[in-house]
């Protein structure tokens, strides 16, 4: 009886053991601290919105020695905001007209430039939108849904907007105009 619970825990280790040499083989690799060529950031977006709060943090956590300055001046690389919209459109009506689903969507337009006007990222456009049923019987509860899909919905565009800012091409790009 020992011995089978032996030869268990030894298939067990074996199988683990060969589950992380197959991981490392495939090129998987957990998102760690990301050393970035530049060391001060500056925005135009605020920091007391969750958008804003939400950049700052990824910035903060994947990159511990990247500081958010107040001043463009004394920033190595400037973010610009140069508009955010959010909108609501009326995709479906019900017999009676009124509405059964709404799409909604967010618009980030920016670009990214370094301290000496170069552009980093020439004025581009994140778009995120989603379906939203919508019953005006629980309009209170669907509002409070359309809040949090809102703020799902920035979550994700600030997700792609700081996969942009630590991608090689942006890199490559400030390090060919900035060499050290």
């Amino acid at each position: 009886m020992q011995t089978k619970k032996t030869a268990i825990s030894y298939r067990l280790l074996l199988g683990l053991l060969a589950f992380c040499v197959f991981l490392t083989a495939c090129g998987f690799k957990m998102r760690g601290q990301t050393d970035l060529p530049y060391k001060t950031v500056y925005t135009n977006i605020s920091r007391n919105t969750s958008f804003g709060i939400y950049i700052y943090r990824l910035l903060k956590a994947s990159s511990p020695d990247t500081v958010m300055v107040d001043d463009a001046k004394d920033a190595d690389i400037i973010i610009t905001q140069l508009s955010m919209n959010r909108n609501r459109t009326e995709v479906s009506l019900d017999a009676d007209g009124k509405v059964e689903e709404y799409e909604l969507g967010i618009s980030l337009h920016f670009t990214v430039t370094d301290n000496q006007g170069n552009v980093l990222i020439e004025p581009s456009s994140l778009d995120s939108t989603q379906l939203l049923p919508y019953d005006e019987d629980v309009a209170d509860a669907k509002n409070a849904e359309m809040s949090l899909v809102y703020s799902n919905m920035e979550k994700s565009i600030a997700d792609r907007l700081y996969r942009r800012l630590i991608s090689e091409s942006l890199v490559e790009r400030y390090r060919y105009f900035n060499p050290q």
